[in-house]
């Protein structure tokens, strides 16, 4: 051990800078594989904490025409689906999603996500029980929360009992806590949130409001054959037959599909937004590439050191020393430094732990979380140190004593050309990833500069609490008389901080239309700069009035101004220009939509809650946003208005391929440095060897920029042949991912371009540096030595 340590602590000390460059790259590059498995762990095992996951299953149906395949049903069909096989042991009817929403505990106001359901819907899923039981969820008014919730509502877990008030105390809307689940965890389809039961009457029998999702659990898995053949023919026999479009067998088979609970993570059915399984395997992929890397630069490293070595590990062989126990220190050796850059990389995420890079994945990145992670990249520390080292330590012993002492000892073909191939792999990986982020981000530039049809960048949006609803107009002339304030709308959804809002389906037969409608006030198109093409804009007292863009005019001919869009529908008042309503991933272009104001047949809808403050050109945005919280505070003291400008809503919209971009960023940003420390490894190897060279070339009149071109071209070489190799792979990563958008960029020549160019100019500073020294030095010393 002390002949391990005294080798160990000598080596760092002669070559203090490049054993610094090498244990950094190993740090880094088992910090990045934290992160990034973190997010793969997310992300693999989402949904699987429920007992019964590979049971569970959530009904999707194709109703045909333009509706596709979604997950909203009508709950006479969801119980007729649970009623149809005996195979099916449970099933769950909820809302298609939580909502954030307030409660009032003993004074205070807590902001938790709530989800509602029929019955005890959470039988399907099984959540862990700290006390109560999810049958209590059968009785009306009753609830459960969560562990955690307890805690800080009531201080303790045992909650049975207590009472919770939806919104306000004030509202009357008492919940009683029927049970206490245990936290599920994060990667979970339902999370922490309150649950509570609608109305058993609620839409017992209507057909037409297809507001549910529908979730059921089998007796196994292998049964879901026989199930999706009993659904499909109680689905004939008892379906009303005015909601049947075709009559054809292939109708039927094609109308109902089981997705996997596993599998519901990965699902763009209801969310376009989903995670893509090509992306979770291509950061798996990116981890691995990483760690590759960083095994490389150790090996390249550590043959860099071979020709000041090799006397020494050769005079101890003469002293006596085997060459199995010379080549067992060496490899401890390697072990060593790959656990003490495990180690440092520990170092980095608890220092780094509480700042944005959580904002990076997904997941916790608390070390103490991830007990099984850290064991498992510890052994691959171990791992790599074996392998990175093997090669070296038998390279490094293989040279006969005699030979090496009289310095005539030789530098290997096969061992060159090894090397060579190991910086070539760190080239490719940084050309692949470079090219893949270029593309991400002319798509981003594309979403953040694409023409709207109105200017995102000057309307702020706040949310107007409920209990508030009855005094809009209040608010909207109270801000409205700000200075700085060109207009204020309301509007029930933000524009473009979704990928579908309400769809409307409307007629029959050929004069079927099928639509996203998006309610607003009269007020809405004006302040938000929106054209009316044809007829006119809103105004007050409008009500159960549309107002269409002219891709749904395109697509339904027979829409004019002043007639109903269609038989038995509300009137058209006008056209407007299209516009960008929903993301990137739908093609708003052809998307028919409809503004719509609410009459006196919706008196029950209108709950549109969302402020739209147009400010004027010039005015400070963050000086307007505390006048609004000023004003709202003065009219509506302790309310949240939650005011931001519609750009940060937008942003918000692609959180999950912001974050994935910015993670290939990171992880490129990563394999140049560590393609940077192998060329390092690879240029101190060559430059120390050939230093009679060198002197030989500078005594017959080389210059200092001859060789250090001589060194360069080599690598130009070598990053030419990378780069061709590199550029359909990068591209296919950056198009897979650009299949996720409806609306999409060309792919740009600069992004190649830009790759080449930037591996290749930080590569050419790196020779440089390197062979600076050996190119200046006094060609008599460089010979005399060698």
């Amino acid at each position: 051990m002390n002949t391990l340590l005294r080798n160990f602590s000598h080596t760092f000390r002669r070559f203090f800078t490049a054993s610094v460059l090498n244990l950094l790259g190993l740090s880094i590059a088992f910090a990045a594989c934290f992160v990034i498995l973190t997010q793969v762990d997310y992300d693999y095992n989402y949904n699987k904490a429920y007992p019964a996951h590979d049971r569970i299953y959530r009904v999707e149906v194709n109703a045909g025409g333009d509706y596709g395949w979604a997950i909203w049903l009508a709950r006479p069909f969801c119980e007729l689906v649970g009623a149809s096989s005996p195979h099916i042991q449970a099933i769950s009817v909820t809302s298609l999603s939580n909502y954030s929403s307030d409660f009032e505990v003993d004074e205070h106001i807590y902001s938790e996500p709530r989800f509602i359901g029929f019955g005890d819907y959470l039988e399907v899923f099984q959540p862990t029980m700290v006390c109560g039981t999810t049958a209590s969820l059968n009785e009306p008014g009753q609830a459960l929360i969560s562990a955690s919730m307890a805690r800080r509502f009531f201080g303790t877990t045992d909650a049975i009992g207590k009472t919770i008030y939806i919104d306000r105390k004030s509202r009357n809307q008492p919940l009683v806590v029927g049970g206490v689940y245990q936290d599920m965890p994060e990667n979970s389809q339902l999370g922490n949130c309150v649950f509570s039961s609608f109305r058993s009457d609620l839409n017992k029998d209507s057909w037409t409001n297809w507001n549910y999702a529908l979730y059921i659990r089998l007796d196994n898995p292998a049964s879901l054959a026989d199930v999706e053949r009993s659904v499909i023919e109680s689905y004939k026999l008892n379906i009303p037959r005015d909601l049947i479009s075709g009559e054809g067998e292939e109708d039927w088979e094609n109308f109902i599909h089981f997705t996997p609970l596993d599998e519901v993570h990965y699902s763009t059915v209801g969310n376009k937004a989903a995670t893509s399984k090509a992306a979770v395997y291509l950061l798996l992929c990116v981890s691995v590439l990483i760690l590759l890397t960083a095994a490389v630069n150790y090996m390249n490293f550590s043959l860099a050191e071979t020709p000041m070595r090799l006397r020494s590990i050769n005079t101890q062989k003469v002293l006596g020393a085997s060459t199995f126990s010379l080549r067992m220190y060496l490899l401890l050796e390697s072990i060593l430094v790959c656990v003490c850059g495990f180690l440092l990389s520990l170092l980095w995420l608890y220092l780094l732990q509480d700042s944005s890079l959580n904002t990076l994945v997904a997941s916790d990145l608390s070390l103490m979380n991830h007990p099984n992670l850290l064991i498992a990249l510890g052994g691959m520390a171990v791992c790599m140190g074996l392998l990175a080292g093997a090669y070296p330590s038998y390279y490094v012993t293989s040279f006969p004593p005699a030979l090496v002492l009289k310095g005539s000892f030789g530098l290997s073909p096969k061992g060159k050309m090894l090397r060579t191939f190991l910086v070539c792999f760190q080239f490719f990986v940084s050309f692949m990833l470079i090219i893949a982020v270029g593309i991400m981000y002319l798509q981003s530039r594309y979403i953040q500069h694409s023409d709207y049809g109105y200017d995102k960048s000057m309307v702020l949006v706040g949310n107007l609490p409920y209990e508030l609803l009855d005094r809009r107009e209040t608010f909207v002339s109270e801000l409205s008389g700000l200075s700085g304030v060109e207009g204020v709308s309301i509007s029930q959804f933000i524009l473009n901080s979704s990928d579908s809002y309400m769809n409307w389906g409307r007629g029959k037969g050929d004069n079927n239309i099928y639509f996203a409608c998006f309610p607003v006030d009269y007020r809405y198109l004006s302040v938000l700069g929106i054209k009316i093409t044809e007829g006119r804009d809103f105004k007050a007292g409008d009500g159960d009035v549309y107002i269409f863009n002219e891709a749904a005019r395109k697509k339904y001919p027979w829409m004019k101004v002043d007639e109903p869009a269609t038989s038995g529908d509300y009137p058209v008042v006008g056209f407007c220009e299209n516009i960008r309503f929903s993301s990137f991933r739908n093609n708003d272009a052809v998307e028919p939509m409809a503004f719509f104001i609410y009459g006196k047949n919706h008196a029950d809808w209108d709950a549109n809650n969302i402020l739209n403050i147009r400010v004027a050109p010039g005015v400070d945005k963050v000086d307007m946003l505390h006048r609004l919280a000023e004003v709202t505070e003065k009219m509506a003291p302790g309310s949240d208005f939650r005011f931001r400008f519609m750009d940060e809503v937008i942003d918000q919209n692609y959180h999950q391929e912001l974050r994935f971009t910015r993670q290939i960023l990171l992880f490129s940003l990563i394999a140049i440095v560590l393609s940077m420390i192998g060329v390092f490894g690879l240029t101190l190897f060559e430059s120390e060897y050939r230093r009679k060279e060198i002197g030989i070339r500078k005594i017959m009149g080389s210059s200092t920029g001859e060789i250090l071109y001589m060194f360069t071209k080599r690598y130009f070489v070598m990053l030419v042949v990378c780069f061709v190799l590199a550029v359909p792979f990068g591209w296919w990563i950056g198009h897979d991912w650009l299949e996720s958008f409806s609306d999409k960029t060309p792919i740009r020549a600069w992004v190649f371009v830009t790759s080449f160019l930037l591996v290749s100019l930080i590569t050419v500073l790196t020779v440089t540096f390197q062979c600076w020294k050996n190119a200046n030095e006094n060609p008599v010393r460089s010979i005399k030595t060698e």
